[in-house]
């Protein structure tokens, strides 16, 4: 049957338009009555922040959201997503599933030229994915395409080429799966699916990753490492020019969100983060258009399971009832955020609104110490963050004060440099680290498989249990979509059983805009999936 849209996506869709709230003013700019009753404008330069450097800006080997951010305006892929979260075309026109959920055929537009002038083929996908697939590459999202047929024969160097990958003809492109795998269609809306050019990856190597060439409505023009990155509009763009002449992306390093206010107030920036001491003057002077939208987010502290004491449960329940997060968010973060009861956010498929096994409880935290052999002795543990901004050393500093008051010592360190932060999260360095997950398409599994099955490049807290490890694959394997929920549900008890995590805050879409900007369209996936092709400015 041919579809534009996932039954998983229109579910989301309802559950979310019960919840999500959206607030303009009405100096902003961003009313519809205002946006139907304007004619956008053509030119000008957008100026938006970035919280760290991108480690690459190769879609295939991204693994931090900054990276996301400014690719995904570069790129496109076979589909996308809308507002609402429904999967819609992109490249592909259209598509069709067959009735053995198997086989995916794909009809690609004619005429979508990547940056060099190249027309973009069905051989350019068999390439793109064949790419991500490939052990050398090390892609963090081979595994997404593991049920692709051929695809352990590709990887063990049996065939050279991927089975399941076809070129039908030059605007067919035909995906073939060894096993159902239910949330496939919204998986292809990640970021890590884009359709590059072959010759230019060869002719260029390890410098595609600093100077991309995509299909997308903003073509790369410039780098200056750890400053800015600097996108120019496309004019041959499949959807017709952007409105913006260029965007550029300014790096501010170890995520000073005061520091950039204060630079969007002076006029240097578009768009800027709130900090928690800034949210109740923005609120009361109404000055700038101000956006807020909760997101399928989640922030956690990361426990290393392989590292003492954090090897045992018992001191990791420990540790998650000794938080006092609410007291956290109110007074710290001057509920900027929405507290994270569990691992699925509000609005996920499978999310349940009365799970919160770890309340403040000081009595059980002292209890599960004990039990842990450790409660006699102070045990000493270290806390990585990348971020250094004010908020994040207060949160620091009350955590330290609250695991001091049980009697376990901590240590923070910091590593603002967003690509050594991460090569140590996979060197398994630190014991304690502070994370963040965006989803990068909306389903349970994007949280749960992603970042708790043992296979998963994203599991930072070297987390094994062999039974969330076969839920998680016979729930992707599973078409009846309340039983896939059903095995998700249970799958999130264990894991939050084994307490590999803290579960802090949901995050919350905070941006204000300067009062001419245009044309923000804002989704539930946050900034990396805001379409900049839709914004102009009115100066």
């Amino acid at each position: 049957m041919r579809f534009k849209i996932s039954s998983m996506s229109s579910f989301l869709y309802f559950s979310l338009s019960l919840y999500l709230f959206l607030f303009f003013f009405p100096t902003s700019g961003f009313s519809e009555g205002k946006i139907k009753s304007e004619i956008p404008a053509t030119g000008g330069i957008y100026r938006s922040p970035l919280e760290f450097s991108p480690k690459t800006l190769d879609p295939a080997l991204i693994i931090d959201r900054y990276a996301e951010t400014v690719s995904r305006q570069v790129f496109d892929g076979l589909v996308q997503f809308d507002k609402d979260l429904n999967v819609i075309p992109a490249i592909a026109k259209s598509w069709k599933l067959s009735s053995d959920g198997l086989t995916y055929t794909f009809y690609l537009r004619e005429g979508v030229k990547f940056h060099n002038g190249r027309e973009v083929t069905a051989d350019d996908f068999v390439y793109s994915f064949t790419r991500i697939i490939d052990p050398k590459n090390k892609s963090p999202a081979a595994h997404l395409l593991e049920k692709v047929l051929g695809f352990n024969e590709f990887q063990d160097r049996k065939t050279s080429y991927v089975k399941g990958l076809i070129s039908l003809n030059k605007y067919i492109f035909e995906i073939k799966l060894s096993k159902p795998f239910s949330p496939f269609i919204s998986v292809l809306g990640a970021v890590y699916f884009k359709v590059v050019p072959r010759e230019e990856i060869e002719k260029s190597g390890p410098i595609f990753s600093r100077m991309p060439t995509g299909t997308g409505p903003f073509k790369f023009l410039s780098m200056k490492e750890g400053e800015e990155i600097v996108l120019e509009a496309n004019p041959d763009y499949f959807e017709g020019r952007p409105y913006l002449d260029r965007v550029v992306f300014k790096i501010f390093h170890g995520a000073p969100r005061e520091k950039i206010l204060a630079e969007f107030k002076e006029g240097g920036l578009e768009e800027s983060f709130i900090p928690p001491v800034g949210i109740d003057e923005i609120l009361k002077q109404r000055q700038y258009p101000f956006i807020q939208k909760p997101l399928l987010s989640l922030r956690f502290y990361g426990l290393n399971l392989l590292l003492k004491p954090l090897d045992d449960k018992r001191l990791r329940k420990a540790i998650n009832f000794a938080i006092d997060k609410r007291f956290i968010i109110s007074e710290i973060h001057k509920n900027q955020f929405n507290l994270a009861k569990g691992i699925l956010p509000p609005g996920m498929p499978g999310y349940d609104p009365k799970r919160e096994p770890y309340p403040y409880n000081e009595t059980f935290s002292r209890k599960y110490l004990m039990e842990s052999g450790y409660g006699k002795g102070r045990p000493l543990i270290e806390i990585w963050s990348a971020s250094k901004s004010e908020a994040a050393q207060k949160e620091l500093n009350e955590i330290k004060s609250q695991l001091n008051k049980i009697g376990i010592e901590t240590a923070i360190h910091f590593e603002t440099n967003w690509p050594n932060f991460e090569s140590m999260l996979r060197a398994n360095k630190p014991p304690v680290f502070i994370y963040a997950w965006y989803a990068d398409f909306p389903d349970p599994d994007n949280f749960l498989g992603t970042l708790f099955h043992s296979k998963s490049k994203y599991n930072f807290m070297s987390y094994h249990n062999p039974e969330v490890d076969r839920l998680l694959d016979r729930a992707r394997a599973e078409r009846d979509y309340l039983k896939r929920m059903e095995m998700y549900r249970k799958v999130e008890e264990m894991i939050l059983d084994d307490a590999p995590i803290v579960p802090m805050v949901n995050h919350l879409f905070q941006m204000v805009y300067q009062p001419y900007v245009r044309g923000v369209e804002v989704s539930a996936l946050g900034s990396p999936y805001i379409p900049m092709k839709k914004i102009w400015l009115k100066k």
